[in-house]
């Protein structure tokens, strides 16, 4: 080995070491734990339609949260993590199929996703049993705002998965594709922690109280109608008022409460907007006497009474609750809702809760997190990892590791260059003989391997046609 040749290996040696050791200081972080958002998913079109169509004649219901939105099942309260670029995440909810006079009788529940890249898996419970539904693709996980994301994921049916349409459909079909978010949960300062002690509120010697909420969702199928195909519309909860997906929340509720008498005003509005539809309802109140209540609420700058119910406060843990009480529109409420219901019609079930201490602990909304932040087009260009990158024990040489691997591999080339000439000059017969024919540069095409899989690109298989059950015609009405 000549001299030269000696150093510069002896240079790739120490260039080597530096990048290993750059490597193991400049280790991931540990995982972010993730809490609060939503996954989207419609199953498959046509599977929902035939379930409702004359041939199946059957039904779906959704609960524990879940809800119907924008044309899929709407899950909730996310838990999970995401390290190093992967993300594993459970969602709550269920939703229920049911036709052919109880043949067809499946849950699909509690979903989880496992994503990395631009791929990953959908898991489900379906009838109890934890089964990887789909294979997903085609979209990248987004770690933007400190909300990690995933937009209009391709899904493929499993072979496990075909087993749960009891031979509707066959592995490798498309299912409906998979949206989902979750927020990465910000360490809370000690100094915070401590200061945050809970407001005074509950229920005074006067019997006055404060702090009690009301959850009501409206009517399922009215939300079904607005953010469907027809209205193509949807809502929005501002002014104290949350969006749980299947139930909105009013809060700050104050006023006198018993068992059986109440009075209680809320604050909040939900808004629902579409083709034809601009309804608004506003600071809904309560007032019972003997359990026979009444739900209002304003709308247009007028008070109407929405429903009627029937229910006493029950005191449990330190709360009055009267929890998923049967409620019916009154004669007064169906202009509100366009004659789409009539007096008597069932609406959505209503919560009301009522602390009496200051730890008194609240019935839990789901959780739909933030809103997914689109990266921009000039973002992406440029697409850094925000939830890394906010981490205030980031590594700070993080950078130094591509520029020492960029050293080991420029040696590299530069003692592939020298050995190569070493041996030409031996087989001219001397350093100054003329090579026989050019000598390729190294990292040429001459000198470097094709690529991997270069010309020898293959699709995979391609999934059988869509066989499942013909969609029917979408309803006309909520």
């Amino acid at each position: 080995m000549s001299q030269a040749t000696a150093r510069v290996s002896g240079a790739l040696v120490a260039a080597a070491a530096l990048a290993a050791s750059l490597l193991l200081w400049a280790a991931p972080a540990g995982a972010e734990e993730l809490s609060g958002g939503r996954l989207g998913w419609g199953v498959k079109e046509s599977f929902r339609s035939y379930i409702t169509g004359p041939i199946a004649q059957g039904e779906v219901q959704t609960g524990d949260g879940a809800s119907t939105a924008d044309g899929s099942y709407r899950f909730h309260s996310a838990t999970g993590s995401y390290e190093d670029g992967t993300a594993v995440i459970d969602y709550q909810g269920w939703v229920y199929f049911w036709g052919h006079g109880g043949e067809l009788d499946v849950t699909f529940a509690n979903p989880s996703v496992e994503y990395s890249g631009d791929s990953g898996t959908l898991y489900v419970y379906v009838n109890g049993t934890r089964t990887d539904m789909a294979s997903l693709s085609g979209a990248s996980l987004s770690a933007s705002g400190r909300t990690v994301s995933v937009s209009g994921a391709s899904a493929t049916l499993t072979s496990s998965g075909a087993e749960a349409f009891a031979g509707y459909y066959e592995a490798g079909q498309a299912l409906d594709p998979v949206s989902f978010s979750a927020d990465v949960v910000a360490a809370e300062p000690e100094e915070t922690r401590e200061a945050s002690e809970p407001e005074p509120t509950g229920a005074g010697g006067d019997g006055a109280v404060s702090g009690a909420i009301l959850d009501w969702g409206v009517r399922a199928s009215w939300r079904e109608y607005v953010s469907g195909g027809i209205a193509d519309g949807g809502w929005t909860a501002a002014e104290g008022a949350a969006d749980g997906g299947a139930v909105f929340r009013f809060t700050e509720g104050a006023g006198t409460a018993a068992a059986g008498d109440y009075t209680l005003a809320y604050e909040g509005t939900v808004r629902f907007t579409g083709t034809d539809v601009d309804l608004a309802l506003t600071d809904p109140a309560v007032a019972a006497e003997d359990g026979a209540g009444v739900l209002s609420a304003e709308v247009g700058g007028t008070r109407v009474d929405l429903v009627t119910f029937e229910a006493e406060l029950v005191e449990a843990g330190g709360v009055l609750l009267a929890e998923a009480v049967p409620t019916a529109l009154t004669e007064a409420a169906a202009p509100v809702f366009g004659g789409f219901y009539q007096a008597g019609d069932p609406m959505d079930p209503l919560t009301i809760a009522v602390p009496l201490t200051a730890g008194a602990e609240l019935p839990a909304l789901p959780d739909l997190g933030s809103e997914p932040q689109e990266p921009s087009s000039s973002a992406a260009a440029e697409e850094v990892d925000a939830v890394e990158a906010a981490e205030s024990d980031a590594n700070p040489l993080a950078w130094v590791v591509p520029a020492a691997l960029a050293l080991v591999l420029g040696v590299a080339a530069a003692v592939v260059a020298l050995t190569r000439r070493a041996e030409r000059r031996k087989q001219t017969g001397g350093a100054g003989a003329p090579a026989a024919g050019p000598v390729p540069e190294p990292g040429s095409a001459e000198d470097t391997p094709e690529e991997n899989g270069e010309g020898a690109h293959g699709a995979g298989p391609a999934g059988p046609p869509d066989g499942g059950p013909e969609a029917d015609k979408e309803q006309q009405h909520p």
